[in-house]
């Protein structure tokens, strides 16, 4: 079940890229970018790029979770739980992990600056959520990954089902679709809803410096990282990167390299997502 899971994420992806895709165009939540088919054009671009170049970094992240369990390497696999307690605390300190990871990337100047493509996008749509630089995609892969993977003994059952969790609802947190009401009152209390996800990329520092979680908003409530604000009052993208020439392929690629706060969080920020 597992491997088959694993080899549905994919199509599971791309199917809801593309439905996203659709609803975005004839029922937008927020506005459109002037010109959607430049813009999306140049996020998928670097997407691209990102994935062509990141590529063998995939096979070592599968690669350190086979050699993970053939060892015996980390936390789970030395206090000996249950098979279902592992895979559920395994799943949540992976989310754990990537909001620690998250939370450095805003932080420490150097993943701040390739971070930034991400959320220097004024116009936050289905495309946005593939809009990673490539060195940014790399940092998140061998830093994070590579190294909590074995630390924590994550297994590949945990890993899987929890990018089939991840993946779909990061097309979600970033598509220009207004979900049910319902959706954002329930499910925020457990999962980081559209809604909620949204206010990361405001281009105000405060709301930017929050909200780090992938899936679970658990982490965020508890370390007070999180605000109550509607996506309709926020303005996105980052201040010092507004004009038209950053938002090109070239543009996002040269980006981590231009002059602007080195980090999301301090004196002389205006940044956001």
């Amino acid at each position: 079940m597992i491997e088959t899971l694993a080899k549905l994420q994919p199509l599971i992806l791309i199917g809801l890229l593309a439905t996203m895709y659709s609803l975005e165009l004839f029922i937008p939540y927020l506005a459109k970018p002037a010109d959607k088919r430049k813009h999306d054009l140049h996020n998928f671009g670097v997407s691209f790029i990102s994935f062509a170049v990141n590529g063998p970094l995939s096979g070592l992240v599968v690669y350190m979770l086979m050699f993970t369990a053939q060892h015996q390497l980390g936390l789970f696999n030395q206090v000996g739980l249950p098979v279902l307690a592992e895979i559920i605390l395994g799943i949540l300190l992976i989310d754990f992990g990537s909001y620690c990871f998250h939370n450095l990337q805003h932080k420490v100047p150097l993943l701040w600056r390739f971070h930034r493509v991400h959320h220097s996008d004024p116009n936050l749509n289905t495309s946005s959520v593939l809009r990673f630089h490539p060195v940014d995609v790399a940092l998140s892969q061998c830093i994070f990954q590579v190294i909590w993977i074995p630390l924590m003994g994550i297994s590949m059952t945990s890993f899987v089902i929890y990018g089939g969790v991840a993946l779909p609802l990061l097309v979600l947190q970033h598509a220009n679709v207004c979900f049910p009401e319902w959706v954002e009152k329930y499910g925020r209390f457990i999962f980081s809803t559209p809604g909620w996800h949204k206010i990361h990329h405001s281009d105000e520092q405060h709301y930017t410096d929050s909200h780090y979680g992938d899936v679970f908003t658990f982490w965020d409530r508890i370390f007070g990282t999180h605000h109550k604000v509607s996506p309709e009052q926020i303005s996105y993208g980052l201040k010092e990167f507004k004009a038209q020439k950053h938002h090109t392929i070239k543009g996002q690629l040269w980006m981590p390299f231009e002059n602007g706060p080195v980090a999301a969080t301090g004196n002389n920020k205006g940044n956001a997502s």
